[in-house]
């Protein structure tokens, strides 16, 4: 089977490995579509795992179940989760499923970008969803990115009514605008730089869409906002400068997200008196459970997500150069998704 195998940020390459095997409790899916992360590219982050599969956004086809697998059978439709936790840790009671050891360690092999996927036991009884007809393969790969997102939403504290700013109109910033309105946002804002991506955050009927190179992000706010700055910002760009705007724009008792993780080493600077005195708080939200995943399948299914409007870009496997270059350069391409042939 083709494989793609990352060895830097100059060097992806298309390899032939052969298909897995699968264990008695193990299913084996045959790709057709699997999304491209921003993680992906990530060069910082992967480098020190190279040489490494890449695919995390996968779904496709089950073609081969193990012996002892029930309530799954060879044709399902499935979308494939990478991680699953173990739901009795210290760290999956208080709810914290990333941070479980069981989640750390689990995996596909080899990973989505391939033509073949093997799923392990713990991530077939606790990851594996079936998809409903009326939700594409390409689509059912922003399952995986929107249950991020919707955990974001959940560790922000999030409350009806809030007024949210969303920093950062790419992929994750569209998507965590449009939930905010699904959720019951008072007020919904969007800071972006660029006029592109400002267009599609536009589109999505939000209160207003700032220029931060062109106008006070905080100002802005309170003009929209009856005086008052935001009760939720969501931090999308992993950049010092970014993060440090948006505290300024956190009204008293407001929450800051941090959506993405900068380099090693990198720090803000804060004022403590201010933030003390303000009663800010600030999380952090990295990737997401199988209950994330199964609520962002069902606003798949509803239709209450525009898909169209976060993948823009849809290429064959064949043309993995050219997609990731796209995702790594053009600031017009959203999301990109591979589709497989079927074999």
């Amino acid at each position: 089977m083709k494989v793609l195998r990352y060895y830097d940020r100059h060097t992806l390459k298309m390899e032939d490995w052969p298909v897995p095997d699968i264990a008695e409790d193990e299913v084996l899916v045959e790709t057709r579509a699997c999304g491209i992360c921003a993680s992906d590219i990530l060069d910082w982050y992967r480098e020190p795992k190279a040489p490494t599969f890449l695919g995390h956004e996968p779904a496709g086809v089950i073609v081969k179940t193990g012996s002892s697998v029930q309530n799954l059978k060879v044709g399902d439709r499935v979308f494939v989760h990478h991680h699953v936790p173990c739901f009795v840790c210290r760290y999956c009671r208080a709810g914290e499923f990333s941070m479980c050891p069981d989640f750390r360690a689990s995996h596909i092999y080899p990973g989505g970008f391939a033509e073949f996927i093997k799923v392990p036991g713990e991530n077939v009884r606790k990851g594996l969803l079936l998809l409903p007809e009326n939700v594409s393969f390409v689509e059912a790969t922003l399952v995986e990115p929107l249950a991020c997102c919707i955990q974001a939403f959940k560790r922000s504290l999030f409350k009806r009514g809030d007024t949210v700013l969303v920093v950062g109109a790419g992929f994750n910033g569209l998507a965590l605008t449009q939930l905010a309105r699904i959720y019951g946002a008072g007020a919904v804002l969007v800071s972006e730089p660029d006029p592109f991506r400002r267009e599609l955050a536009f589109s999505l009927g939000v209160d207003a869409v700032i220029d931060p190179n062109q106008e006070d992000v905080a100002e802005v706010l309170k003009e929209q906002n009856k005086g008052y700055l935001a009760d939720v910002v969501f931090v999308t760009p992993p950049f010092p400068k970014a993060i440090e705007g948006a505290i300024n724009c956190l009204e008293r008792g407001g929450r800051l997200l941090l959506y993405a993780p900068s380099q090693p080493g990198e720090k803000v600077s804060l004022e403590i008196n201010s933030f003390y005195f303000s009663h800010l708080t600030i999380r952090a939200s990295y990737s997401a459970s199988p209950l994330d995943t199964r609520e962002a399948l069902s606003l798949l299914e509803k239709g209450l997500i525009k898909t169209d409007l976060l993948i823009n870009c849809v290429l064959p496997f064949s043309q993995f150069q050219e997609a990731f270059w796209k995702v790594r350069n053009d600031k017009k391409v959203i999301k990109c998704v591979l589709t497989f042939e079927k074999n």
